[in-house]
């Protein structure tokens, strides 16, 4: 059984005008895009947010990220259904099928969302990190924030967390474990720098 089937159109591309056209044209382009950042989203929420470097003494993640390969075959099918316009091909059985995939895929990736964060967060806790609420940027939006050492969990304000992130980061990069004095020193020097 064929997929997707390639069947000549007597409907070409040349002869519709130019709204049409230029349409299908910026469509393309569009869920070109689109389809490279979903992959590149989907890429991201598996190596970043599945795998972790156990190693680290900070990591942000957003485990909801890890299904989100599943969304992929929207964008990829409109690209080629797009493709099939401009090549003279009839493209609706492309739309149905992207439909019914579709109709699957978001209620099993909104349930691997679920799945995913449990599973993410269990094992986060197994290699002995505690979650830190005060080093997120917003409660809804931003990745959950994970340390190796609970002490390191400040209470600091929205506009310090960039730098507390960049000065983890350093610390992972460099493989030298922080210290709780020399984290207080850094907060108290952007919030002086700040003028807070």
């Amino acid at each position: 059984m064929q997929i997707i089937k390639w069947e000549r159109t007597d409907e070409k591309f040349s002869d519709l005008d130019l709204k049409n056209r230029l349409g299908i044209c910026v469509g393309i382009i569009f869920f070109s895009i689109l389809s490279a950042l979903s992959l590149y989203v989907s890429y991201i929420g598996i190596s970043q947010n599945l795998f972790f470097d156990y190693e680290s003494y900070y990591i942000s993640e957003s485990g909801i990220l890890v299904p989100a390969i599943l969304l992929s075959p929207f964008p990829l099918l409109m690209l080629l259904a797009g493709v099939q316009k401009v090549c003279n091909y009839k493209n609706e059985k492309t739309f149905f099928f992207m439909i019914r995939i579709m109709v699957f895929a978001i209620p099993i990736c909104f349930f691997l969302m679920i799945v995913s964060s449990f599973y993410v967060e269990a094992s986060l806790k197994n290699h002995g990190y505690t979650y830190c609420s005060w080093y997120k940027y917003s409660p809804t939006r931003s990745p959950d924030v994970w340390l190796k050492n609970s002490e390191l969990c400040l209470k600091v304000h929205h506009y310090v967390v960039s730098d507390i992130e960049e000065w983890f980061e350093w610390h992972n990069e460099q493989g030298i474990e922080p210290q709780l004095d020399e984290l207080k020193a850094f907060i108290a020097k952007v919030n002086k720098d700040q003028g807070r």
